[in-house]
């Protein structure tokens, strides 16, 4: 594959890296847990240097020449024109420019940036309440981190805060106001607990519909080649768990799980690894409860 061909891949990978919450960087998930099974969860995607990457595709035209087996056309990138005035997009790229001077961590409810237009039709905004937005870029750099913080008062309703985060797909006017992303919540952790006699079940995390994105399916026809690029992107990425529970750590099934003295459970997985296989596996932690 000659270097047209191999620039157009790059940035169907690029876009599909931004649409499913994927990245050069790492995945964390950060659960907390209370004793009454309250917490919060955060999830961060470190998209690295990405948006300087599709930055640099935009505006590639398409080769009006035509393919032969030696080269082939580029697909243009192209954004619609409501994009550019959208606010969330206007901040992302302020805060990537290299130019700016600035640290940036800033902390954005859901609520707002969710447009009127949404809003008005929502008739559980009590669960969006419960859900903000993460941007953290170092000053004079491209990075970006990306998080999504889910405060929740137990496991039920972190599990129907996600399934809310779903429905959101299904708006593109919220996606917009969103950013380059949309929720995977499948890839998000979860868990049940049992608090009393100090057991938590992380359940199983699927990440299918991501490796049929990338082209990783078992019934996926993706080249030796295009792996071989993904791995090159992809290939020292961690998608990493930690969960602190409220009391001291006794066992975690997961014979690779970390047990701190901190009440804190470590667990890290290659990202090419899980993509491959196409879920993570769920686990059991036993903790002793605080009297």
């Amino acid at each position: 594959m000659k270097l047209l061909s191999k620039l157009a891949s790059l940035s169907a990978l690029i876009l599909i890296s931004l649409l499913s919450l994927t990245s050069c960087g790492d995945i964390i998930s950060d659960l907390k847990i209370n004793p009454d099974g309250s917490g919060s969860l955060e999830t961060t995607f470190d998209v690295g240097d990405l948006m300087s990457m599709a930055k640099g595709f935009q505006g590639m035209g398409t080769d009006s020449t035509g393919s032969t087996d030696d080269t082939m056309a580029v697909t243009t990138i192209v954004e619609p024109d409501t994009a550019a005035k959208d606010p969330m997009k206007l901040l992302i790229e302020k805060v990537t420019d290299p130019a700016y001077d600035r640290d940036v961590d800033t902390l954005m409810s859901i609520l707002s940036i969710m447009p009127d237009s949404v809003k008005s039709k929502q008739t559980n905004l009590d669960l969006a309440n419960k859900l903000s937005l993460r941007l953290v870029s170092p000053a004079k750099s491209a990075n970006l981190k990306i998080g999504i913080v889910a405060n929740f008062d137990n496991s039920k309703q972190l599990k129907e805060i996600m399934e809310y985060m779903e429905s959101l797909n299904d708006k593109p006017e919220m996606m917009a106001s969103a950013g380059p992303m949309g929720f995977q919540t499948k890839s998000f952790l979860l868990f049940d607990a049992d608090m009393k006699s100090g057991q938590i079940n992380v359940s199983p995390i699927d990440y299918g519909s991501v490796s049929a994105q990338f082209g990783m399916s078992q019934d996926s026809t993706s080249s030796s080649e295009n792996i071989g690029m993904l791995q090159m992107m992809f290939g020292n990425s961690k998608i990493k768990s930690v969960i602190q529970v409220p009391g001291e750590v006794l066992s975690c099934s997961n014979p690779d799980a970390i047990l701190t003295k901190d009440n804190k459970v470590l667990l890290e997985y290659n990202f090419m690894d899980v993509i491959n296989k196409g879920s993570i596996e769920g686990f059991t932690i036993h903790f002793q409860p605080r009297k």
